[in-house]
């Protein structure tokens, strides 16, 4: 399979995660769950995976889960999209999105704006599209991303990487979390810094 059709294989896949979003997320809303974002894998093993937040913002526990995981049970038998993604059966699981929180909606890249996420695309950048051609022109293959995210620009995600900015846009990003782990050493660094200060103060 050449990298054109991985592309537009991952495309689809993708575009048919996205409806199917859309599909649930209204199925759950009154319940007073947000689905945050899904992943659809087919073949041996097939599963389902969602992962949710409760709409007042307190922690989702295990009781959260299993009652959005039957509410949910016949409405997705119903579902002509399914049988297209699976065709056949498949394992249903629910679960809060843990430290490292997909990131799909676009109020979602405005709201974590200044944490550290890793973002996987369905191609290199072109250098036109990014606002840094640079940037792209020494890394030309580039498909996955790690850095600062900085909120949206025109319809693109804005990215601070190794102290520069890159602009991907929403249509080519086919995953996006939260980096727990450079949030973890960015705070172990802040705290570094705040105590040699506390030190220098105190002599």
């Amino acid at each position: 399979m050449t990298d054109q059709e991985k592309a537009e294989a991952l495309a689809e896949v993708y575009q048919r995660e996205k409806q199917l979003l859309e599909l649930i997320f209204p199925l759950i809303e009154p319940m007073g769950y947000r689905l945050i974002s899904l992943e659809a894998h087919a073949g041996q093993g097939s599963v389902l995976r969602l992962y949710i937040e409760r709409l007042d913002a307190t922690a989702v526990g295990i009781e959260d889960c299993v009652a959005v995981s039957r509410a949910l049970d016949e409405p997705l038998d119903l579902l002509p999209l399914m049988e297209t993604i699976f065709n056949g059966p498949y394992e249903l699981e629910v679960s809060s999105p843990g430290l490292d929180r997909p990131i799909r909606a676009e109020d979602d890249f405005e709201r974590f704006a200044g944490k550290p996420v890793r973002i996987g695309t369905l191609r290199p950048l072109l250098p036109d599209e990014s606002s840094n051609p640079q940037y792209v022109e020494r890394n030309p293959k580039q498909k996955n991303f790690i850095g600062r995210l900085g909120g949206l620009r025109e319809g693109r995600v804005v990215l601070e990487v190794d102290r520069e900015t890159i602009l991907i846009p929403m249509g080519l990003i086919t995953r996006a979390r939260l980096d727990s782990e450079a949030e973890a050493r960015q705070s172990d660094a802040n705290a570094r810094r705040s105590g040699g200060s506390n030190r220098r103060v105190r002599k």
